[in-house]
């Protein structure tokens, strides 16, 4: 009798295990409905570049499209409906993305900026986000698309990581905080001491990340076990450490004019053999190279660290490839030498597995050109530079499209490529095209030619990819063309926080040697925060941001406003055009409350408002990006707006809309076509005008 009183607890739990063996067997996790093979074709392929431009008066892209710049545009043209579509506020990428996938505006699905800060946090970091998936408040297009059983693949897509896709495949979603990114960093001679303080934190990703540009010193050349060129100058070193991986540099001059000055680069892993030997404006092959990241590290300056050791201890190689540029060479200790890694790893890819067979069917990733902040505006012979890039990364993404809809696993592609956005936000080409800008006059006709070739260059790169898609998607397939936002031209920076430093509201030290600097958050009362935020209270900032109240606030809010409004160029131009209440803002800018600072404000078009301190405290500086699009009103700027086209079964063959539509409607318009319920939280409407069944 023991014996079995004995046995009964261990039958119990043994056949408990059984059933819970046997539940999980039989319990399948969530699985829409698979098509059959019949079924199975791609139904969209959404393309969202980031920055398209186009509008009826100076990016005329249909008009090119018809006189046989654009020829795939223009099969899109004549076998579906075109337009214009209007961003919301505050103009920029993580925005207008998360309001055309969700089809809602920014008090919705919450994503008011790139770098968000909310109660509870301190100012001095970004609290929340507006790449990452888990920012947003409601779910994306591809959530609801998978559920009713259709296979989603996203590429490159802003606010698609962390993945939210179950059984999809999401690769690399630009800056959502997953996974292994390595970007192109420029080692430049720190003997440019100009250069180096003119930057500031700028040489970071977005300002508080991982350094893009490195500034090093140059030594004699030691300790090399090999020959070393003949130069006719004393052989120079640099040591190039990125990443945890060290490659050694020897510049050597080949050019015997009595002068010391530099013409060619040699590489070595380890001064005993040659990697690859470059002059100026020279691109290595891509070569392998094993980098080190740290799991506990977040790489962000602004937070707190773990111990050296730790983050040492919990790093791991990352095999992967690199391409190496010589930007810039000249005088003795003169270098600029940029590093292009891969942009694709297996930590940027999911299902993993399927990194192996995109890099041998598509070779390393060149996902866009330079980097943000830009990095390549410095110098004349940084604009080679991001041209061969652009070339590669159009190149990339035309095969990646017809790959993706060849391996024929995908009913939806969501495709972006971030190139446009870079070209015409940069030094080399708006402020040279665009009349709006006060660059144009400056330019000279031949070199206004050659800047439009160059940049329609790029649209029909853009262009191209629309042709691999077309060529390759089964006929009952809608295709999609989008943007997020345009460009507009930017001629004057406004250092808004140089103003609250100037009236006592914003205390700082500046390092005179680097230019960063570091705020007094306990003394400081106002603060200028990217994109087209000022928080303000009248006790301090410092500690955990909260929101203030009651008379000395609204005394505080009211000085600063007063100093907005008062504030004018030196040719009397008035920057700020809107200063809204964080109370108001979701009334009047469609932006969610809890997200905003206590006064939100709105530029000109032409002038950009940005976060830097400097030690002349001045307020007004000329530009040197030319274009620019965050905190302008897109409404109100037809530079802002961007294409439609969409063709497909039941859309009208041949039809341009009869005005611009708003972009919160592409998503209900596309998920009416595929035939998908529309979400209670969508706002946008369903562009009746694009059905063959309008006025029927």
């Amino acid at each position: 009798m023991q014996k079995n009183r004995a046995i009964l607890p261990f039958l119990i739990v043994l056949t408990t295990v059984a059933l819970a063996v046997a539940l999980f067997v039989t319990r399948k996790p969530f699985q829409p409905a698979q098509p059959t093979m019949a079924e199975h074709r791609l139904k969209l392929y959404w393309f969202i570049p980031d920055g398209l431009r186009a509008e009826p008066s100076l990016f005329t892209i249909y008009r090119w499209a018809e006189e046989g710049l654009l020829p795939n545009l223009k099969k899109m043209m004549n076998q579906g409906s075109y337009g214009y579509s209007i961003p919301v506020f505050p103009g920029h990428t993580p925005t207008n993305f998360a309001t055309l996938l969700t089809g809602a505006s920014p008090r919705v699905h919450g994503i008011a900026d790139g770098p968000m800060h909310i109660e509870g946090y301190p100012l001095r970091m970004v609290s929340k986000g507006g790449f990452s998936s888990v920012a947003k408040k409601v779910p994306p297009i591809w959530y609801d698309l998978e559920r009713s059983g259709m296979q989603t693949t996203l590429l490159s897509v802003p606010g698609s990581t962390p993945p939210e896709l179950d059984l999809g495949t999401t690769i690399r979603g630009r800056w959502g905080g997953w996974g292994v990114d390595f970007p192109a960093v420029i080692f430049h001679s720190a003997a440019d001491e100009t250069l180096r303080k003119e930057m500031g934190v700028d040489n970071r990703v977005f300002n508080f990340g991982a350094e893009l540009t490195r500034f090093i010193t140059a030594q004699p050349a030691s300790g090399w076990l090999m020959a070393l060129p003949e130069s006719y100058s004393p052989h120079r070193e640099v040591t190039l450490t990125n990443w945890g991986n060290t490659i050694h540099a020897c510049l050597y001059d080949t050019t015997d004019d009595h002068r010391e000055n530099y013409d060619r680069v040699l590489f070595s892993r380890d001064k005993k053999e040659v990697l690859t030997s470059l002059t100026q404006g020279e691109w290595s092959p891509w070569l392998p190279i094993t980098l080190s990241w740290e799991i506990q590290n977040d790489y962000n300056i602004q937070t707190p660290k773990r111990m050296a050791w730790e983050r040492n201890m919990s790093s791991i190689p990352v095999e992967t490839q690199l391409a190496i540029n010589v930007v810039k060479l000249g005088d003795a200790d003169f270098f600029r030498i940029q590093f292009f890694y891969n942009n694709l790893n297996p930590h940027l890819v999911k299902p993993t597995d399927l990194t192996s067979e995109i890099l041998t069917n598509m070779g390393p990733m060149v996902d866009f050109p330079d980097n943000y902040p830009p990095q390549l505006i410095y110098y004349p012979e940084d604009k080679a530079t991001f041209l061969e890039e652009t070339r590669r990364s159009l190149d990339w993404h035309r095969r990646m499209a017809g790959y993706l809809i060849n391996r024929g696993d995908s009913d939806v592609i969501i495709h972006d490529i971030y190139t446009p956005n870079q070209m015409l936000v940069s030094r080399w080409w708006l402020g040279g095209i665009d009349p709006a800008s006060r660059k144009y006059k400056d330019t000279d006709p031949a070199e206004h030619d050659l800047l439009w070739q160059e940049v329609k260059e790029m649209y029909q790169g853009i262009d191209a990819i629309l042709g691999e898609v077309l060529a390759k998607a089964d006929p009952q397939t809608y295709i999609v063309l989008s943007s997020d936002h345009g460009i507009v031209p930017l001629d004057r920076e406004v250092r808004l926080n140089n103003l609250f430093a100037q009236e006592g509201l914003l205390i700082y030290r500046l390092d005179a040697t680097t230019g960063i600097y570091e705020i007094n958050w306990q003394k400081t009362r106002a603060v200028f925060l990217k994109m087209d935020n000022i928080y303000l209270n009248p006790d301090g900032l410092g500690g955990n941001y909260h929101r203030a109240s009651g008379p000395a606030y609204e005394a505080l809010r009211d000085q600063v406003t007063v100093l907005l409004n008062e504030l004018k160029d030196t040719d009397g131009t008035i920057p700020v055009v809107e200063i809204v209440k964080w109370e108001e803002a979701e009334e009047r800018l469609q932006l969610p409350a809890d997200r905003v600072g206590d006064l939100v404000v709105a530029n000109r078009p032409t002038y950009g408002l940005v976060e830097d301190l400097t030690a002349d405290r001045e307020i007004f500086h000329d530009a040197l990006k030319s274009g620019y699009k965050q905190a302008i009103l897109p409404d109100q700027v037809e530079a802002m707006r961007t294409p439609f086209v969409i063709m497909g079964p039941g859309v009208r063959k041949n039809h341009q809309l009869s005005k611009p539509i708003r972009h919160i409607d592409q998503y209900p318009t596309i998920m009416t076509l595929l035939g998908q319920a529309i979400p209670d939280f969508v706002e946008g409407q369903v562009v009746q005008e694009v059905m063959e069944t309008h006025n029927q």
